[in-house]
This record gives C-alpha cells, sequence and structure tokens, in this order.
C-alpha cells in the first residue's frame, strides 16, 4: 500500500469517528429529552420499571462474562448510591 492510499485511509477514519461522535452527541441529547419528558410526565416509579425491564432484557441477551461484569457494576453503583444517601441523612 503507497503512502498517498495510507493517508487517505488514515484520514477517512478520522472523518468517520468524528461523525460517529457527533451521532453519539445528537443522540445523547434526544435521549436526554425523551428521558427527561417521561420522568416529569409520570415520575421515578414509572421510570424505575422502565429501567429495570431495560435492565433485564439487557442481560437475557449478553455474553455470560459481560453480564457478570455488568451486574459487577450495578452491584457497585447500588452499594455507593445507598452509602451516599445514609451518609447524606441527618442523624
Amino acid at each position: 500500500m503507497d503512502q498517498d492510499l495510507q493517508l487517505s485511509l488514515a484520514n477517512n477514519a478520522k472523518e468517520w469517528l468524528a461523525l460517529s461522535l457527533s451521532i453519539s452527541s445528537a443522540e445523547k441529547e434526544a435521549f436526554s429529552k425523551v428521558h427527561d419528558g417521561f420522568f416529569t410526565t409520570y415520575g421515578a416509579n414509572f421510570m424505575a420499571h422502565v429501567y429495570r425491564t431495560t435492565f433485564e432484557q439487557m442481560l437475557q441477551s449478553m455474553p455470560d462474562v459481560e453480564r457478570s461484569k455488568l451486574l459487577t457494576t450495578f452491584q457497585h453503583a447500588m452499594d455507593q448510591a445507598i452509602d451516599n444517601h445514609y451518609s447524606t441523612m441527618p442523624s
């Protein structure tokens, strides 16, 4: 492969990366608007049900190793949230 072709491919890869990042930002913003709208309209209990259903569906389609990583991360986040909750409560 000559140097011009390598440079062209490298530039193309950089452009695709930039595009994917901009799409991700746009998708993140769109998700935030939808999420916040549902949260405001239907409340925390509704959203907790949505989160749980999504989490359960994700776990069903994941390989065992990835499922274990996600559950470990979830447990860590729950432990930290519980610790934070009780550390900020008045005695």
